[in-house]
């Protein structure tokens, strides 16, 4: 395993004035640089879990603070905890960090978790097991042969002792954030770099929802300025040409009168169309040739 340690030793806190390029109050830059300095004073001791629950919440409101997650990956590195790691350092690269000398921090963190990956884990060897008080009695169960062996009772004591160990920096740190939350319950710890959008994530989201709005606006002037006038053009246009049929066959049933045959002939004229005056015309001019070669023949 690598010394991550030194890497966090070689980044210096920050100021307002570095963070210039984020949209941010004069009461968030206050907070935020008091945060971010916190947590990197973590990481550089043996503090990773404590600037792993401060650095949380600043990673999800402002993700394109990439500082944040280069510290955050430092901590997982220095936990073991390789492929987070390796995915913090990657976040970290591709958004906004504050100096080069971070960059290039980032980018050489990043190949050793991946060699770090690739070791296979130390084979953790068991505990040897405890004296046998038993196989110092002799066989013939005489007080002679068991000089220096302590009675039961006092073995069991004594074992009973060695449960009892010093709380750990962790455990005291662990146990001072729940007395201060005010419960017993810890701050989740399921909230993971990777699941953060990057910009490029938020912009690709932003396009595809503008078109989807574009093509339902397009949807609807489709619908409302083409689809639904031709229908009732086509709707008024059948009803017409019903009263049409009715008003025809009204008058068809009294063509015999003279002012209704006249409307029909005019009718037929004007819209009936060229065949039909034609065929009319076709048949005055027959009768009047058949009527001039009547006379001849008699």
């Amino acid at each position: 395993m690598y010394d991550y340690q030194k890497y966090a030793l070689m980044m210096s806190p920050i100021e307002e004035k570095d963070l210039i390029l984020f949209d941010m109050s004069a009461e968030d830059k206050t907070y935020a640089v008091k945060q971010y300095n916190r947590a990197l004073l973590n990481a550089k001791k043996d503090g990773t879990d404590v600037a792993q629950i401060i650095l949380k919440p600043l990673i999800s409101k402002y993700p394109t603070w990439g500082d944040c997650a280069l510290i955050y990956g430092l901590c997982l590195a220095r936990e073991e905890e390789y492929k987070r790691a390796e995915d913090a350092f990657n976040y970290a690269v591709n958004n906004t960090l504050g100096s080069e000398q971070n960059l290039a921090i980032a980018q050489e963190a990043m190949r050793l978790v991946r060699e770090d990956a690739k070791k296979p884990a130390p084979k953790v060897e068991a505990p040897r097991p405890g004296r046998n008080w038993t196989s110092l009695a002799a066989s013939d169960g005489k007080a002679t042969n068991r000089v220096g062996m302590q009675a039961p009772i006092l073995v069991k004591a004594t074992n009973r002792t060695n449960d009892f160990q010093m709380a750990s920096d962790r455990e005291r740190r662990d146990i001072m954030m729940r007395s201060s939350s005010g419960g017993d319950e810890m701050a989740s710890d399921d909230i993971n770099v990777e699941s953060v959008r990057t910009p490029a994530d938020n912009l690709r989201m932003t396009v595809r929802i503008i078109a989807g709005v574009i093509a339902l606006i397009l949807v609807f002037v489709l619908v409302y300025f083409g689809i639904i006038p031709l229908v009732t053009r086509l709707k008024t246009a059948k009803d017409n040409q019903q009263r049409l049929d009715y008003l025809m066959d009204k008058l068809e049933e009294n063509k015999d009168d003279p002012e209704v045959a006249s409307i029909i002939s005019d009718y037929a004229e004007n819209y009936d169309g060229g065949s039909k005056k034609t065929e009319k015309d076709n048949k005055d001019s027959d009768t009047t040739v058949a009527s001039e070669e009547l006379p001849a023949e008699t």
